[in-house]
């Protein structure tokens, strides 16, 4: 009986066997080596300079859910700008210390680093660097000579894991054995393992491999299929290869005798193996001379897609938010463009309401008078507000009828912009889905299409998504005011109180700096930063800004917003007055829809 080996998607995990090959390989290059540098470009890399037997080599760690893993790299990282408590406390303990052993926590993917103490140091000061390599739990701790946690990548509290805290100062426990399975590398597994298969002397692939991930310990699903297509292909079947199998595997494993291959598609390395896997085609396997570099290479390429397409995806997500925003812009235009055919109608309202301020009786909700409007002078019905006055229901028809006649200008210009950058973001979607479909390559792409999309004023974050994006930044003094960081690198301050109003446009805001305040109404002072070129800050930038205002404002809720915009310079607070009163001029009024 012969399997066909699969070739589509294929995924080579980095197991507990791939994890012993590398061990061997770091053992006769590290062991006794001295620590020289260590870095933490992220939250989930580390990187660690050994010098060891006249060499320079660079240890790369992962605990990063999907790409979990130890080797050997050829690649340098940059020092991160301000480095994590758990790389400082790596260097504090570890730095200029010996490699003294790398070992495997059983067959396990767990990893145990032994660094020894410095010169000088007492013996207490060893430290082990303990790498638990399984999936989203995996991890990096720093643990003590006595036991005890120093540090970690991922601080683990009760609330995360009540039975197992990572913490400083906690004592560390292993993760938990796999108890009731088998040990691969003992001579009675093999026979254990005849004995229940020739309970179903005919099992296939699957189910042969779903035994062998049950019965043994650290097997993975990569390897037990790998094992079952090797048992299934011979024609004594698979009780009487299992011997043979096995120690081609295990037995060699146990004595450092590895036969690394790169898994090669379409010429890109996209795994490795410390043997040939049977389920994948021979065609794709590349005998390498060492584990650790041809998984270097597969990780570094699998690292920058999956960095792209999540950058992909990102800026997918970053164009639908856009579309969705400037399609409730349109509608928003449209809303006010049909409404604008009713203009004249508010004002002959108004005007009717005014010829017959006589009749109408406080309180009343409607009113029935001729309409002089109509050739025929016939009655009209008045719908009236009972909480307002008959001049006041007058007055509020004008105010209607002023608004709808002067918005309709704005609304159509709106639309057509509105219009115009939705083109642009669906001829920007379709590159994308391209980039999407062919994978590789994609982040100088991926890049450029952001660059370019920013340039033209898209991509512009706002609201929640903005104000998220705040930094650390000046010392307000106790004020409430919000700090924000556009995506085109500006400031914009926003004071979220009456007296954060006044010391951010009185102490905070430079004379050239960009005023932001909703016109004729409450609302928050808004100041962008501009470094003494506010000619330079870009539209989206103010266009932004404004729309922080209005959602900082009682006019929140209304369709469309004038907000004005000048210089801090032609600001002023009247003497005398209240907190967060302020006097402008040489403004302009842009309309924004929060």
């Amino acid at each position: 009986m012969t399997i066909a080996a699969p070739t589509k998607n294929i995924k080579v995990p980095f197991d507990s066997l791939t994890l012993r090959a590398v061990i061997a390989e770091l053992r006769t290059r590290l062991i006794g080596g001295q620590v020289q540098d260590i870095r933490q470009p992220s939250a989930s890399e580390l990187r660690l300079g050994i010098r060891s037997q006249g060499r320079s080599y660079i240890l790369a760690l992962s605990c990063d859910a999907r790409f979990a893993r130890v080797h050997l790299t050829g690649r340098k990282s940059a020092n991160a700008t301000a480095p994590p408590s758990f790389c400082m406390a790596l260097r504090k303990h570890c730095e200029g210390a010996a490699i003294r052993d790398i070992r495997q926590l059983g067959f396990d993917r767990v990893v145990e680093i032994e660094i020894g103490a410095r010169s000088g140091e007492a013996d207490s000061a060893t430290t082990t660097l303990v790498v638990e390599l399984m999936g989203k739990h995996s991890n990096l701790i720093l643990v003590s000579a006595a036991g005890v946690v120093l540090e970690a990548a991922k601080r683990v509290s009760h609330r995360i894991n009540r039975f197992r805290e990572i913490l400083p100062g906690v004592a560390y426990s292993p993760p938990p054995e796999q108890e009731g399975k088998l040990d691969p590398f003992d001579a009675r597994t093999v026979r254990t393992l005849t004995a229940r298969f020739s309970e179903s002397p005919s099992p296939d692939a699957d189910t042969a491999a779903s035994q062998l991930i049950e019965q043994v310990a650290g097997m993975s699903p990569f390897l037990a299929q790998n094992i079952a297509v090797q048992l299934l292909n011979g024609e004594e079947g698979a009780v009487g290869r299992l011997s043979q199998v096995w120690d081609a595997i295990f037995g060699a494993a146990a004595e450092g005798l590895y036969h690394p291959v790169a898994i090669v598609s379409a010429g890109h390395t996209i795994g490795a193996y410390p043997f040939p896997p049977d389920q994948i085609s021979a065609e794709m396997h590349t005998p390498v001379a060492e584990l650790n570099a041809a998984l270097d290479q597969a990780y570094s390429a699998a690292v920058t897609r999956a960095t792209a397409v999540a950058a992909a995806s990102e800026l997918k997500g970053q164009i639908e938010r856009d579309r969705k925003r400037l399609l409730r812009q349109k509608e928003i235009a449209e809303r006010t463009i049909r409404e604008s055919d009713r203009a004249e109608e508010y004002k002959q309202c108004g005007e009717l309401i005014l010829a017959n301020l006589w009749q109408i009786t406080p309180g009343a909700a409607e009113i029935t008078v001729q309409d002089y409007f109509d050739p025929e002078l016939g009655q009209r019905t008045l719908t009236l507000d009972p909480k307002l006055s008959a001049q006041e229901n007058a007055d509020a028809h004008f105010k209607r009828y002023r608004k709808v006649r002067d918005g309709q200008a704005m609304a159509e210009t709106r639309r057509a912009e509105s219009e115009a950058l939705l083109a642009q973001l669906n001829v920007a979607l379709g590159e994308l889905r391209e980039l999407e479909e062919r994978g590789d390559g994609i982040d100088a792409d991926v890049r450029r299409l952001r660059e370019d999309l920013r340039g033209r004023g898209l991509l512009v974050q706002h609201g929640a998504g903005a104000e998220d994006a705040a930094a650390p930044g000046p010392d307000m003094q106790g004020h409430k005011i919000r700090r924000v960081v556009t995506p085109e690198g500006y400031e914009i301050y926003v004071g979220e109180t009456a007296t954060a109003n006044d010391y951010l446009t009185t102490r905070l805001a430079a004379s050239n700096d960009l005023w932001l305040h909703v016109r004729s109404s409450t609302s928050a002072h808004v100041v962008i930063k501009t470094h003494g070129r506010p000619e330079a800050v870009p539209r989206s930038v103010i266009e932004n800004a404004a729309l922080i205002c209005a959602r900082h404002s009682s006019q929140k809720h209304s369709g469309l917003v004038p907000v004005d915009y000048t210089l801090k310079k032609h600001v002023r607070k009247p003497r005398g007055a209240a907190p967060g009163s302020a006097d402008y001029h040489h403004e302009t009024t842009l309309h924004v829809s929060p």
